[in-house]
């Protein structure tokens, strides 16, 4: 699905999953039950982050960013082509967003919800892409029991068409329709654990 410039207001937001190898076996630790949590406190190398993006034009972005805390690297791989002079970015207030959107010279609005605060101008906030957060979590959660965080990207993918699609009178056409067209998508799949470790530079020995 075609990837259009987030134009006007674009809330941009990180959340994260539990890092998963579910289906494969660990060397390093036990495996965890579900609903299992970290070892440690706090946001860690033991979670994945996702970069979740959407302007009011309803155009989407959801990238798997790596291990623990969202860097402005991470920023502009997820994003970075996709903004302009025409994007005014809202997000909370990590500075790898301020970061990011000095060095794309774009406006920026950060919401600082840790001090209460959820709206500016009474049009700046992220409230939808906090929406888009919750609907993706308890799809992954409920309908999958979650995912191997290696797959976790495709998730992602098959997410993102079902929003563009979820107005659609011929959902399951349209989304059949656009898969057959993506002649990549069996190279891309043959990469998938080439492309996890390169992201996420796998610290420890893990069979995948």
């Amino acid at each position: 699905m075609g990837k259009e410039p987030f134009k006007g207001i674009t809330e941009s937001d990180d959340t994260f999953f539990l890092e998963s190898y579910k289906g494969h076996k660990l060397e390093v630790r036990p495996p965890r039950r579900r609903g299992g949590t970290a070892q440690k406190r706090g946001i860690s190398n033991e979670h994945v982050a996702v970069i979740v993006t959407a302007d009011r034009n309803a155009e989407l972005g959801l990238t798997v960013a790596g291990l623990g805390r969202v860097r402005k690297v991470d920023i502009e791989r997820a994003i970075g082509q996709r903004v302009s002079k025409e994007t005014i970015l809202c997000s909370d207030g990590h500075v790898s967003y301020k970061g990011f959107a000095i060095d794309n010279c774009i406006e920026h609005h950060p919401i600082r919800v840790d001090l209460k605060q959820f709206v500016k101008g009474k049009i700046y906030h992220i409230q939808h892409v906090n929406s888009i957060d919750s609907r993706l979590k308890k799809w992954i959660d409920y309908q999958f029991s979650g995912v191997s965080s290696k797959y976790l990207q495709n998730y992602l993918n098959w997410f993102e068409a079902r929003e563009r699609l979820k107005n659609s009178k011929e959902f399951l056409k349209e989304f059949t329709n656009r898969s057959l067209e993506d002649i990549m998508a069996l190279e891309r799949y043959r990469q998938i654990n080439q492309s996890f470790e390169k992201l996420v530079k796998l610290p420890r020995k893990i069979k995948l």
